[in-house]
């Protein structure tokens, strides 16, 4: 290929020595911004990024792109870049697999002068010639969201998804391009974890909803990371050792901020998350999902409020969604949630609104029943399986929701972020992908068939909620082979 073997690469002990040959076509992608990227230093990065560079990684190889996104491209954080783009291009005995260039996305717009179409089509057309020897590194993505006919062509690359990207945005520059979701939709965005400089984090917490199945995985969670951390329940709430606080009575929301004052982060997960238990008790829904978060503003003063939303909010018929895309919901719960996130923003300033996809994972065996919990037992009956083939859903694990929460407060976020699922996927998929993931793990086949049905509900249900991704959470196999081996530990414990 004529790009790649423009360059004379001398390796030195710390970085890539380049010449390029005096060949103008070949000199005029040199001074466009392409250069090969320097070499990884020993410990130059800190280990708090490794779950970072393993994720991006992993999403590289499985989607052909991975984004990081970070609060300054200024505090260090572009070692991550390097340091992943070495991990990737090599094996694990260090033998070079491919080679990793970096394009400068200000000096290329610069340098392509009043034809910056047909430069970006020139170097994309060199660089699919060899795209299974290299990897094309992009700093200052946004840069490209300030023209639209290179962020169209950028799109097609990025869908194409023929020449594996590794870029970096500051945070400022994701919401640049979410207003694009038509690309942003499919990039693999990584946010890039920020040290806290202390062991645990001096803040007061309270999780209100903590015995949900999203709220348990935020408190675990929370409790490692933060000085203080209650958590609050209601029927499940003696249980499971939480405190007893029923949010529709305003009383007892005014008792409990008098009696535990001064949070400094409250974060909401209770609620009604059953669309079609929503839709038959609508005044129940909206006491819970929108009505209580008003009561709470009446009382829990000066705190940073996070109110947990759903892709319900969409109605799913022109994703990918961004979270400035108009919600339009299908169904009461959608509607609920909606008026949840718009009381959240108007009485809490700073609020963050998290909206998340189909949630799925294990805490323990109080853990309320999920799609994946009933395919899990459905896929142990001596019977072929029914499961619906038509809705689309983009499930999360519990934890990769309650890591991306915690990271979004620890870039004091605010506004409405989003994260679900890198895969869309129908529940006959999740259950094949559930019994592959169950054989190789434990041997255990299912030898019956798993047959497609249009699933009934009582609820409108959106076709496919694919949203744009703040965070994107390890691929759906990943994320159950984690949750299986999680099951199986903890019922040994017991």
């Amino acid at each position: 290929m004529e790009l790649l073997t423009s360059f004379n690469i001398k390796n030195t002990a710390d970085n890539i020595e380049v010449m390029p040959k005096a060949c103008n076509t070949l000199n005029r992608y040199y001074k466009s911004g392409i250069s090969p990227l320097g070499a990884a230093k020993p410990h130059s990065v800190a280990p708090l990024f490794d779950a970072d560079i393993s994720r991006a990684i992993s999403l590289l190889s499985r989607f052909n792109n991975a984004v990081f996104i970070s609060e300054s491209q200024n505090q260090g954080e572009p070692g991550i870049l390097i340091e992943t783009a070495h991990r990737f291009c090599h094996d694990k005995s260090g033998q070079n697999l491919r080679k990793a260039f970096q394009l400068d996305a200000k000096q290329f717009i610069k340098a392509s002068g009043d034809q910056p179409e047909a430069f970006f089509n020139e170097l994309f057309s060199a660089l699919e010639q060899d795209k299974d020897n290299l990897l094309l590194v992009i700093t200052s993505l946004e840069e490209f969201a300030a023209d639209a006919q290179l962020l169209k062509l950028l799109q097609n690359v990025i869908k194409k998804g023929s020449v594996p990207i590794l870029g970096m945005v500051s945070l400022e520059g994701f919401r640049q391009l979410e207003k694009n979701p038509d690309i942003a939709g499919y990039l693999q965005f990584v946010l890039v974890q920020k040290s806290t400089g202390v062991q645990k984090r001096n803040k007061s917490v309270l999780i209100i909803g903590a015995t949900s199945l999203l709220g348990s995985a935020v408190y675990e969670l929370f409790s490692r990371e933060y000085k203080l951390v209650r958590g609050t329940g209601f029927s499940k709430a003696g249980l499971l050792g939480f405190d007893r606080l029923d949010v529709n009575s305003e009383e007892e929301i005014r008792k409990y901020f008098s009696d535990y004052p001064g949070f400094d982060i409250v974060v909401y997960v209770s609620g009604e998350a059953d669309a079609d238990a929503a839709e038959k008790e609508r005044g129940r829904a909206k006491a819970l999902n929108a009505d209580a978060v008003s009561l709470i503003a009446k009382h829990a003063k000066n705190c940073k409020f996070v109110y947990i939303s759903s892709e319900y909010v969409f109605d799913g018929s022109k994703g990918p969604y961004g979270s400035y895309s108009k919600a339009e919901p299908l169904n009461y719960y959608g509607q609920s949630k909606l008026e949840g996130e718009k009381n959240s923003l108007k009485y809490f300033p700073g609020a963050l609104v998290v909206r998340l996809g189909a949630l799925y994972g294990y805490n323990g065996p109080h853990d309320k029943k999920t799609s994946v919990t009933k395919l899990i037992a459905a896929l142990d009956m001596p019977e072929p399986l029914k499961a619906d083939n038509v809705q689309v859903k983009h499930p999360i694990l519990l934890e990769d929701a309650a890591s991306t929460i915690l990271k979004l407060l620890d870039y004091a976020a605010a506004g409405i972020y989003q994260t679900n699922g890198p895969e869309g996927l129908n529940k006959k998929e999740m259950a094949e992908k559930i019994a592959a993931v169950r054989e190789q793990l434990y041997g255990c086949k299912f030898t019956y068939p798993v047959a497609g049905v249009e699933q009934a509900a009582i609820a409108a249900k959106p076709l496919n909620t694919h949203m744009v991704n703040v965070d994107t959470p390890r691929p759906f196999d990943e994320g159950i082979r984690f949750m299986l081996l999680k099951m199986k530990s903890t019922q040994k414990e017991r």
